[in-house]
């Protein structure tokens, strides 16, 4: 096996880890689980730099000429399958999250709205807000 195929084959297991992380935290923003997220969003990121140092080395490989001709061309064809279902469902969670991210605002606009309903006021994005003095300096 070449250097180049040994590189390919790295870069191949490493969109295959992505592609699991990306699942993971699909179902992790599904049950809502903070923690974690935080940890995959970790791993994700240090697995997203492994990726680019490796097509980094590859782009600078003197027998890059070589991707074309098999069998590196199937393996190539193979990572940027991989890396274009990656991309795909990493969009999917990015919708995912704004989704949670209005859920959560609205919840936020609706407590403060219950806490105190005298109190509430709209800044001028159009977000509700409380005023927590109003009302506290008052003696009688």
């Amino acid at each position: 096996m070449t250097d180049l195929e040994q590189l390919l084959n790295k870069q191949t297991l490493n969109l295959e880890r992505l592609l699991f992380l990306i699942d993971q935290e699909r179902q992790a923003l599904i049950n809502r689980d903070a923690d974690k997220l935080l940890s995959l969003a970790s791993d994700k990121s240090s697995l997203l730099d492994s990726v680019k140092s490796l097509d980094g080395e590859l782009a600078k490989h003197p027998d890059k000429s070589d991707f074309s001709k098999e069998p590196i061309a199937s393996k190539v064809n193979d990572a940027k399958a991989l890396m274009a279902e990656c991309q795909v469902k990493n969009q999917e969670n990015g919708k995912l999250i704004e989704l949670c991210s209005a859920s959560i605002n609205r919840l936020a606009q609706a407590l403060q709205m219950s806490r105190n309903a005298n109190s509430l006021t709209y800044d001028g994005k159009g977000k509700t807000s409380t005023i927590a003095t109003l009302g506290n300096d008052l003696k009688a």
